[in-house]
């Protein structure tokens, strides 16, 4: 796919095309809570899946503008309601709607969990997890625990978000699979990401630092990031692009 297919994430042209081919799912944590998630099919019968977690105070459609280039580039993309979460983008979290209530960062483990295993009995063989602020730091919690199904992970403004007893520096350390981690081009920003990334040793790490860039996943966005969000998501693609 060329750089200037890329780019066009930032405008709406393809999340209007692509809308029609979403399916609305609920998956089921195992604490038994209920998972909302939007399905997007890029062909029949992919074997490749992108697995999207949003921000705090977010939802799935963090990732509105951004699904539809993934789903371009030949990937299923599946993103979804953590239980931590809010109403951002002028939508709702139908997670945390039907708990009553958004969770510590922490606690949305198990939903990121139901993903993956949703994924996998989908008998996908490319699985990509995507996280974003708190998910960028526990989704290198979840590869460390699903290494064997985990095919790569991106991480865009990961930090020590989640307790002593949760260090994602620890759970960093010595990963095998291919790694992306970007942050906002603020120096806080940046240190939080390297504070993690010193000493991990991870052999496939591709580390972008942006000219322009803001928290999160949203420094893909033309809304949130207008001045960067063409090259952060050109250099994003290249890397799935790369598995």
């Amino acid at each position: 796919m060329s750089v200037s297919t890329m780019l066009s994430a930032c405008f709406l042209l393809f999340a209007m095309t692509v809308t029609l081919n979403a399916e609305e799912i609920k998956l089921t944590a195992t604490d038994g809570k209920p998972i909302f998630g939007t399905f997007i099919a890029a062909k029949a019968n992919n074997d490749k899946i992108v697995l999207l977690f949003h921000q705090a105070r977010s939802n799935r459609h963090e990732y509105d503008t951004v699904a539809p280039v993934i789903n371009k580039a030949g990937f299923d993309t599946l993103a979804i309601d953590q239980r931590s979460g809010g109403p951002m983008w002028g939508e709702e979290n139908q997670t945390v709607k039907a708990a009553g209530k958004s969770t510590e960062y922490a606690e949305a483990y198990p939903d990121l969990q139901a993903a993956v295993d949703w994924a996998v009995s989908k008998k996908y063989k490319t699985i990509i997890t995507v996280g974003s602020s708190y998910t960028a730091a526990l989704n290198f919690h979840l590869a460390k625990k699903n290494s064997n199904h985990i095919t790569a992970m991106a991480s865009f403004s990961p930090g020590e978000y989640l307790g002593k007893n949760l260090s994602v520096a620890k759970a960093a350390r010595g990963l095998k699979l291919p790694v992306y981690v970007t942050s906002g081009s603020q120096n806080d920003e940046l240190q939080r990401a390297d504070d993690i990334l010193n000493n991990a040793n991870i052999k496939q790490l591709t580390r972008h630092r942006p000219k322009a860039g803001v928290h999160g996943a949203s420094t893909l966005r033309k809304d949130r990031n207008p001045k960067g969000c063409q090259e952060n998501l050109a250099h994003f693609m290249q890397f799935l692009n790369s598995l």
